[in-house]
């Protein structure tokens, strides 16, 4: 057989019928011959044919069952029958047949156009099968990369708040126990200076001292910024609840606390926890920074089995489009881009809802669970 014939295998028991297909067939087509189902599996399984012709009826097997399985061997199938009913038409081709064709009304071009036909859906259907398992690898594969991605983002998160709390412990254990040295030092060289002491002497204590309890409030202010005490084991409720207090404290923003009743919401992983608290920290800031307004609401409810949280001010507002959009140069940072960038990682989502001169809401759409 060469590459441009076409192997055949006809499995018919009647010899008659088989010599018909014989004379039909021209030089294109190498034809091989089997009288009942048995042969034909078992030339199936010698060599796999590109088509097979079937009849309808044989003596050893039902023809049907047969017909499952060359289908499942991924075999190009064409029943040939001796009676027009339309049940067993419907019946061969519900069961994979590729066609079917009448032995009373057999004729080359008939034969040849079926035979051709299959070949071309047999063909397709192969194409189509390739392209659906390189989806599904594409898919598994993208699962994959997500899975590795979160990995690696959760792997970022708790790294950045191991830093943080480094720091924080430099600037508590360290820092700030050295700038309470200075103080007290001055405080003594103060009590010891007499009072008849150059006033510009006075006046240098004097102020030496008011920077060192600013430079205290500074690192203790950053300590707490950069690892808040109640990160950990609380829940996202009194985290909040503890931030919202402090942005007050320090930034001078009220901010009101809703929390519906239907809210809740337990974190299982640290990474999540750290994030969640991170971003509504940011979003405040931003209001803040931005917003030009002394109030805010910070909202956790539920919607349509969601749990989310909403960031709201009446401030100056801004184009949701464009903040939104990466910024790349590194003097900007990146804003709600990133926010939104680092909860996708995580399942997350974060709706932003904002005009010029309409103030904004920035919900955050929090993921269900976490699985890295």
């Amino acid at each position: 057989m060469t590459d441009s014939q076409t192997a055949i295998l006809l499995i018919d028991d009647d010899a008659i019928d088989r010599e018909q297909v014989r004379r039909l067939l021209d030089q294109n087509f190498v034809l091989a011959e089997a009288t009942n189902g048995h042969e034909g599996l078992a030339a199936i399984q010698q060599q796999a044919p590109d088509l097979v012709l079937l009849d309808y009826r044989l003596p050893d097997v039902d023809s049907f069952e047969l017909l499952e399985q060359l289908v499942a061997a991924e075999a190009p199938v064409i029943v040939l029958t001796g009676e027009e009913h339309p049940d067993v038409i419907v019946a061969a081709m519900q069961r994979g047949a590729h066609d079917y064709l009448f032995k009373g009304q057999l004729s080359r071009v008939s034969l040849e156009r079926a035979i051709h036909n299959a070949l071309e859906k047999a063909a397709m259907r192969s194409d189509l099968a390739s392209q659906q398992r390189q989806l599904i690898e594409q898919a598994e594969m993208l699962v994959e990369q997500n899975r590795q991605i979160r990995t690696l983002a959760s792997a970022v998160t708790l790294a950045e708040q191991r830093e943080r709390k480094r720091i924080a412990q430099i600037l508590h254990d360290h820092v700030q126990q050295l700038l309470y040295g200075v103080q007290m030092r001055l405080h003594l060289l103060t009590t010891d200076t007499k009072e008849g002491a150059l006033a510009s002497v006075q006046e240098n204590l004097a102020q030496s001292a008011k920077l060192l309890r600013q430079a205290i409030d500074s690192t203790r202010s950053l300590a707490v910024d950069l690892s808040p005490p109640v990160l950990h084991d609380e829940g996202v409720q009194v985290a909040l609840q503890w931030l919202v207090a402090h942005i007050e404290r320090v930034h001078g923003l009220h901010v009101e606390l809703q929390v519906e009743p239907d809210f809740e919401y337990n974190v299982q992983s640290e990474e999540l926890y750290v994030l969640i608290f991170q971003l509504v920290r940011e979003l405040l800031f931003n209001v803040v920074k931005h917003a030009n307004v002394n109030n805010a609401l910070v909202r956790l409810y539920s919607q349509d089995e969601r749990k989310l949280i909403a960031v709201e001010d009446e401030g100056v507002g801004f184009e949701a489009g464009q903040v939104v959009k990466p910024k790349w140069q590194p003097e900007q940072g990146y804003g709600l881009y990133s926010v939104r960038e680092r909860l996708a990682l995580f399942g997350g989502q974060l709706e932003v809802d904002s005009h010029p001169g309409n103030g904004a809401r920035i919900t955050v759409i929090l993921p269900e669970s976490i699985a890295i």
